[in-house]
């Protein structure tokens, strides 16, 4: 992956987190016009692309104009929007969020001057519907040790204390906003952010996130005073997602704390999480010294506050990034390493140990297919990662293979015999307390539960692979909705009442769900079994060239042309050679759209939820060699 790539990779992740969020109501941004404004050309086009990741995903026809503190008119005409924005427009304000204060008073004056002419002009231009100013938590000075400010809440800081001067000009930018907007009457918010920090992100102020994570990407060595102060900071992801939560589900004229997940640190807590995810690079050593210098200016120089975030947590807003894990993105992005990003820290180190058992299993699937003459297929992630990174995907941790029904079928009697001891075959007839709609193959004396099947201790939760039929159905569009109707809701029934859980009741069709779910108690566990793998069978003595993946993840897909997985090809995968459908382009775009774009940055972590995981015997397992045909 080139370094141009990689870049786009990480500006993506943050760009898109308010899509991805599920906070955002889409209606209230669709067809809005949003100005964003600021002298900080970095955080304006971080706000501008985060806006704009909703036209490219969403469609949702947002005119988004960037401007500095002056000109407006000029930037709405550049932007073809109109001479006037209306009166329901977004306007952002990026103010003096993590940039430097003025270095003396006559350039402070001037500036406030220069600010309080150019958010007049907004409101003579724009009359938005509502305007945000961003703002950071220096606007409280210097507070107690481990006092937390809420909104109302300040330091009362000495004129003569190093942070007086950045907390004087934030107040200021913050009381001449406020006034001129109530004046003219109009809505507005202020988020005080935590201090932002983002890869491939460079606001203003550099602060200790980005002085530590430089050095630890450098490995350089580094020895460090320690700050007694906790501050709290914000991932980009989670402030871009908070000023649109702001701007569209939280009540008018509010002041908003907000920080990022798990944020609040001292520098040597930022030390302990980068020493402990970069072991080799992090040279930093921390020692207590009265009065000493760091890396770039005093000490005893505050640059954030701690903040109280407890009111837009109530409002409904939760971030999603951590800070060690941001310190994670953001120092990889440093790095001018090549490959793929990924979490290394993953089940604790464990990952590729899973993956290297995972694969000698498979090697088990695919000398027993060979043998018997049984066609396969890698499929879901386990496809996926063969044609996009010849390998598993880096984050996945499970093995999925498919087969067309009469293949599996064949495949099933004859892996009791070949299969090696200790490997469990579980279906619902090999195991009474398992109601999983697919076989899985699991591995005795390890534990690999996910969060659901935890809560069945008495089951085998050993390490798992899948395996997957792929079953016919209807050649006319009406049978076959017909068909994945009925699977769907056979299958709902089992689960569900497995689970114990309601069936939701949404969609195109409530009536038939709340029915359903009501008949869960009714139908004995047999009866709805036998009533699922009927639908999965129930074309499968008929001459159609469709499939559907009634027993796998990928229902709610729909059908797909049986030609997809008429011929076998072979690729490479984790150093073997292991069978994809030939049509493999056809059938992954139809599972995932476009497969070759990779899931978010910061969403690399694995696609189980594993609570209880113990390797046993496998800890220091590796896959052998893949065993050539005769």
């Amino acid at each position: 992956m080139s370094t141009d790539q990689k870049r786009n990779e990480f500006r993506d992740d943050w760009a898109e987190a308010p899509v991805r969020s599920g906070l955002i109501p889409e209606q209230k941004l669709k067809n809005r016009t949003v100005l964003v404004a600021g002298d900080d050309e970095a955080l304006t086009e971080a706000v501008a692309d985060s806006f704009e990741s909703w036209n490219r995903m969403k469609n949702l026809g947002i005119r988004i104009i960037r401007s500095g503190m002056t000109g407006f008119a000029e930037a709405d005409r550049a932007a073809e929007t109109g001479d006037n924005m209306s009166g329901d427009a977004y306007v952002i304000l990026t103010g003096a969020c993590c940039g430097k204060a003025p270095e003396d008073a006559v350039r402070m004056l001037e500036k406030l001057e220069n600010w309080k002419k150019g958010i007049k002009e907004v409101l003579d231009h724009v009359r938005p519907g509502r305007i945000l100013l961003l703002s950071d938590g220096r606007v409280y000075g210097r507070l107690p040790s481990e006092f937390a400010a809420s909104e109302y809440e300040a330091g009362a800081t000495d004129p003569a204390d190093p942070c007086f001067f950045a907390q004087y000009y934030l107040q200021s930018l913050e009381k001449i906003f406020l006034d001129l907007c109530r004046e003219r009457n109009t809505a507005f918010e202020i988020l005080r952010t935590g201090l932002l920090y983002g890869a491939c992100f460079q606001p203003e102020l550099k602060h200790p996130v980005y002085r530590l994570a430089g050095l630890v990407a450098a490995g350089e060595q580094a020895d460090l005073s320690m700050r007694g102060s906790r501050i709290s900071y914000a991932s980009l992801h989670d402030a871009l997602t908070a000023i649109q939560f702001l701007l569209t589900v939280c009540p008018e004229n509010k002041i908003l704390n907000m920080s990022g997940l798990s944020s609040d640190a001292t520098e040597a807590e930022m030390v302990m999480h980068l020493f402990r995810n970069f072991p080799s690079d992090c040279k930093i050593s921390l020692h207590w010294e009265e009065g000493a210098e760091g890396p770039e200016g005093p000490e005893d120089e505050p640059e954030g506050a701690l903040l109280n975030t407890q009111l837009v947590s109530f409002y409904g807003f939760a971030p999603r990034i951590s800070l060690e894990d941001g310190l994670i993105i953001l120092v990889k992005s440093l790095q001018a390493q090549s490959g793929v990003f990924i979490f290394d820290n993953t089940y604790k180190g464990k990952l590729t140990h899973v993956q290297q058992i995972l694969l000698g299993y498979l090697l088990e699937i695919d000398r027993i297919c060979r043998k018997h003459n049984i066609r396969y297929f890698l499929a879901g992630g386990t496809l996926l990662g063969a044609i996009r990174h010849q390998g598993f995907i880096p984050w996945d941790d499970d093995a999925d293979v498919m087969m067309l029904r009469e293949d599996f079928d064949r495949f099933m009697e004859v892996a009791k015999e070949e299969l090696p001891s200790n490997i469990f075959v579980q279906t619902s007839a090999t195991e009474s307390s398992n109601h999983n709609a697919f076989t899985k193959l699991r591995i005795n004396n390890t534990l690999f539960a996910t969060e659901f099947t935890a809560k069945f201790p008495q089951m085998h939760n050993g390490i798992f692979f899948d395996v997957l039929a792929h079953d016919r159905t209807g050649n006319h569009g009406w049978s076959r909705k017909l068909h994945l109707m009925g699977t769907m809701l056979s299958r709902s029934l089992v689960f569900n009442k497995w689970g114990n859980t309601n069936i939701k009741s949404g969609g195109s069709h409530p009536v038939i769900c709340r029915i359903v779910d009501y008949a869960k108690y009714l139908v004995p566990m047999r009866l709805a079994e036998w009533m699922q793998e009927r639908s999965y069978r129930f074309f499968q003595h008929r001459n159609t060239g469709w499939l559907y993946d009634g027993m796998g993840r990928n229902l709610k897909r729909g059908a797909f042309p049986r030609e997809w997985l008429e011929e076998t090809v072979y690729v490479p995968f984790e150093g073997c050679m292991l069978p994809v459908p030939k049509e493999y382009d056809k059938y992954l775009t139809w599972l995932y759209g476009d497969y070759m774009k990779m899931i978010p940055v910061s969403s690399r972590r694995t696609s189980h939820s594993i609570v209880l995981m113990d390797l046993g015997a496998y800890g220091n397992y590796r896959a052998p060699e893949q065993k050539q045909e005769d």
